[in-house]
């Protein structure tokens, strides 16, 4: 069956998404926050952007003096930690809601991916069009899942790619997300783009190599290894796990073009309850569906708004607290779409769907 056609096999559920986004649709989802909490403190920002680079900074300086390298990968969570942080303060900049100023928010972009080697409008863009379309199975740009028949036909590199980012190498799924829009202008669309893209490629790829090779020439590989791969690697667990959670669950359908909606689909997220230090530490990233209404808000209003967007949409906002059972819940179960349902499908199950219909289709024969 087509995508572009609503799944047949509808339960409950389903129908209640998609009523509910069809309702709010010709509604102002952001009609409860008022424009003060638009307006940000540039202080305020500065003091999220230099606690962020502190931890990072601060963590992998002390896995240069720790006295036994058991202590190196909780240094290592921690450096990931301050670098995820940092991609979140980056996150306010391309919102243009960390301070009014183009230029601030350009250069403190920049410099908050430097860490992941990401070329700032290169991330921007591609992230603005997650926005444009949010659960869009044809068109959404993050975690997006392809179905059973697709899969299928896909060269075998490409099929152990997708398998692996969905199941035991979730945690570099941002990388290959990385890999396929930082570095690439012709992905984009519009040639100011672009043009914006290359210039970030080319302040990017000039710091990190100096940098790179001043660490290399004075520590080694070794120290290129455990000063900048390891805390590399570990900025992208906290992006994949974040990122994975706030647009998969078993109960989160993506939807067609027969269904979707682009004002709804802002509240097709999850936001997850973490404790205070570290929603301070993330800035609020995972309050996400406040985030998506009204993505100019910034991150230290985020918690506030969200408040008001319940008082006057109840049951809109969906709510949960994060579980490690959940994060495995979602690595084990959520694989495929089924076009058949709207939901996910892990790989065992469309296997054994496509094992079942064999038989009859040889007895038809």
């Amino acid at each position: 069956m087509s995508l572009l056609s609503a799944p047949p096999n509808q339960d409950a559920g389903f129908q209640r998404v998609v009523q509910m986004i069809q309702d709010v649709e010709h509604q102002k989802l952001a009609q409860s926050i008022p424009k003060s909490m638009y307006e940000p403190r540039v202080v305020r920002s500065m003091i999220g952007f230099l606690a962020s680079y502190a931890l990072y900074a601060g963590s992998v300086f002390l896995v240069s003096v720790s006295p036994h390298w058991g202590l190196w990968i909780p240094l290592w969570i921690a450096a990931g930690l301050g670098g995820w942080g940092l991609h979140c303060i980056a996150h306010d900049c391309g919102h243009g809601s960390f301070s009014r100023s183009k230029t601030l928010n350009n250069w403190v972009g920049h410099l908050s991916l430097l860490p992941m080697i990401y070329p700032f409008n290169a991330w921007k863009h591609v992230h603005n069009m997650h926005h444009a379309a949010t659960n869009n199975i044809e068109t959404d740009t993050d975690w997006r899942p392809i179905d059973w028949e697709t899969f299928k036909r896909m060269p075998l590199k490409d099929k152990a790619k997708y398998a692996t980012n969905r199941t035991v190498l979730f945690w570099f799924g941002t990388g290959q997300y990385w890999l396929e829009s930082g570095f690439k202008p012709g992905f984009f669309p519009q040639k100011k783009q672009r043009a914006e893209v290359r210039r970030s490629i080319a302040f990017t790829l000039a710091v990190c190599g100096a940098y790179l090779a001043a660490l290399a020439w004075f520590t080694g590989i070794v120290g290129l290894l455990i000063y900048f791969v390891a805390p590399f690697l570990a900025i992208h667990v906290w992006f994949s796990i974040t990122t994975l959670m706030h647009h998969t669950a078993e109960d989160l359908p993506f939807l067609t073009r027969a269904t979707w909606r682009r004002k709804g689909s802002r509240l097709m997220t999850i936001d997850y309850h973490y404790p205070q230090w570290l929603h301070f530490l993330t800035h609020n990233i995972s309050v996400h569906t406040a985030h998506h209404v009204a993505p100019g808000i910034p991150s230290y209003n985020l918690q506030e708004a969200t408040s008001l967007i319940k008082k006057d949409f109840p049951g809109y906002v969906t709510e949960r607290k994060f579980k490690w059972s959940t994060l495995w819940r979602v690595v084990a179960k959520c694989h495929l779409y089924d076009p058949q349902t709207g939901y996910y499908e892990s790989f065992f199950e469309a296997m054994a769907r496509d094992h079942g219909r064999s038989p009859t289709k040889k007895a038809a024969a």
